[in-house]
């Protein structure tokens, strides 16, 4: 390996890792990203996903986060560290990917560069969302790799990541595979053979296998799976694609207008070359993000993928040396728009697009490659202004973070973060809602057990407790089936049977989840057996005794 190489790949492990390390404690959305600070602790305790608690999520997250906590121990940082380090394998795997397509060190370096600042830090930690989006482009990239240099054990280790993002979360995977199906038989890469096809088709039994037999072995029956992972997720899903109106998509697909954009251009140089190859590509990734942005319902995080679009973008064009004055002007025209639409978030930008034109200007011929590299670099800002710096996926505003106390003062597991949510405008409203709870939990027996119902899924790791609730978060009718679905009977008949075997004695809500105290009602056979408990001092907390003996 050539030293600027070795040295690039140094520096986008660095910068990858700090960028997101730093915003990985600039403030907090309780209910994304607690569950999974909470659910490694719970698989560190015994429990797992679909067998001890319903999960519309994968297993393997809160897996991975169970053995990070056994490493650098049961922490925020620990949670912290764990997606800055899949960020970093997320940007060297852009590094290399696009080596492999003979693109030159500097430019790889700057599309790995741009990879990293986006993927990981809106969020800071490892969300759902960010893992299987993340593990889906860098399945894909093996594949597409293993095709080119018919690599058998790179087609087999593609398939295999495949699933374990499918295992993380259903979309986006599900939506890449597809994708990955289509262009195989396009042959836009590789021809078709009967060698690759069969390891295809091998390695996709084996993956399967494998994952049938790991879920056996931890005593998760493949219903308990079907259930929960396929047929309950399912239904949300569906729902949000019902409700859908011309406003709705507008509003999702707004947010990625600087990925749609590259549509025009590909269309174009497709006409040119007279071949769909870089059409069909960015065609099918925007259709991709567009119905995954619809169906997660959930903060943009689809912009990430921006560098990958120009990348291929490049690619496809540059392989059939096509000049064309008209897409050097169409990229002038939205790298103008982007800059306009920058210019909200810092005046620098300013500057930085003067400098451009002079450069258009005084360079007698500016080439594609420079035109993409400059969309690329104020695309990037523009995300990374709207949606990192300002903690977007927190849904906190600028200079809000300002306002954040240190969480170290709950407990130093949550050293470091500056905590800023936007459930309370008072922080100190918010503070003694964390304290009460604290104190109250505290107060109890050791032997005592009980659900806690809340959105700050903080307080068992920090006292080291055992979470017997029947769900992975609790938010109505979407993180358990509603009174109307047909598993509704078999999640009651779990949730009952949660209590009476672990002896659960209490029910605590603090009214920070979508599942309020009211909600127990919906519940009629345990409403009938609580008993409000009164805790003086505490008007923050519900908590409800359960009568003895009266679920048996």
């Amino acid at each position: 390996m050539k030293l600027i190489e070795l040295s690039s790949i140094i520096f986008i492990l660095l910068i990858s890792f700090f960028v997101n390390f730093y915003f990985g404690h600039q403030g907090l959305m309780p209910l994304d990203d607690l569950q999974n600070f909470n659910s490694g602790h719970r698989i560190l305790k015994g429990d797992f996903p679909f067998k001890d608690y319903y999960s519309i999520t994968g297993p393997i997250l809160d897996i991975w986060q169970s053995i990070i906590y056994k490493i650098f121990g049961s922490n925020w940082q620990s949670l912290i560290i764990h997606a800055s380090l899949l960020n970093c394998v997320y940007s060297i795997s852009v590094f290399i990917f696009l080596k492999k397509l003979d693109f030159n060190t500097i430019d790889s370096f700057f599309y790995s560069i741009c990879s990293g600042l986006l993927m990981f830090p809106p969020s800071g930690n490892p969300t759902v969302e960010h893992n299987s989006l993340a593990l889906s482009i860098v399945s894909f990239f093996i594949l597409i790799i293993g095709l080119k240099e018919s690599k058998n054990y790179l087609l087999f280790a593609g398939v295999f990541l495949f699933l374990t993002s499918f295992f993380i979360k259903q979309v986006p995977t599900a939506y890449f595979i597809i994708f990955f199906v289509i262009i195989y038989f396009s042959k836009t890469f590789s021809p078709i053979n009967k060698k690759n096809f069969t390891i295809l088709i091998l390695s996709s039994l084996f993956a399967i296998f494998f994952y049938i037999s790991f879920f056996l072995i931890n005593d998760v029956s493949l219903q308990n799976i079907i259930d929960q992972y396929f047929i309950f997720a399912t239904s949300l899903g569906e729902n949000r694609f019902s409700n859908l109106s011309y406003n709705y998509f507008y509003d999702k697909t707004s947010k990625i207008f600087f990925l749609l954009f590259l549509i025009i251009p590909s269309l174009y140089s497709s006409f040119l070359s007279k071949k769909v190859h870089n059409i069909l590509i960015i065609f099918g990734l925007s259709l991709i993000i567009i119905i995954y942005e619809i169906h997660s319902n959930n903060q943009p995080i689809t912009f990430a993928s921006i560098p990958i679009f120009c990348a291929l973008f490049y690619y496809f064009h540059s392989i059939e040396n096509n000049d064309s004055k008209i897409l050097n002007y169409f990229f002038f025209i939205i790298i103008t728009y982007c800059f306009y639409r920058i210019l909200r978030y810092e005046i620098l930008y300013l500057y930085i697009y003067l400098f451009t034109l002079l450069v258009f200007f005084f360079k007698k011929k500016v080439s594609l490659r420079y035109c993409v590299l400059i969309y690329l670099f104020i695309s990037t800002s523009f995300y990374f202004e709207k949606y990192v710096k300002i903690r977007a996926w927190d849904d906190l505003k600028k200079n809000e973070i300002s306002q954040s106390f240190k969480a170290e003062i709950i407990d130093n597991k949550l050293k470091y973060l500056k905590w800023k949510t936007v459930y309370f405008k008072d922080s100190e409203v918010e503070k003694k809602l964390i304290f009460d709870t604290l104190e109250y939990l505290n107060s109890l027996d050791t032997n005592t057990k009980y659900i806690l119902i809340t959105d700050y899924q903080i307080y068992n790791l920090i006292l080291d407790k055992k979470d017997f609730s029947p769900v992975k978060y609790w938010h109505i009718n979407a993180t358990y089936p509603s009174k109307n679905h047909k598993l509704r009977n078999d999640f009651e008949d779990f949730f009952k049977s949660k209590i009476v075997d672990n002896n659960v004695t209490q029910i605590i809500i603090d009214n920070t989840a979508g599942f309020k105290n009211e909600e127990i009602k919906d519940f009629e056979w345990l409403n009938k057996c609580l008993i409000r408990k009164i805790i003086p001092n505490n008007k923050n907390l519900y908590v409800f005794n359960l009568k003895r003996n009266c679920l048996s």
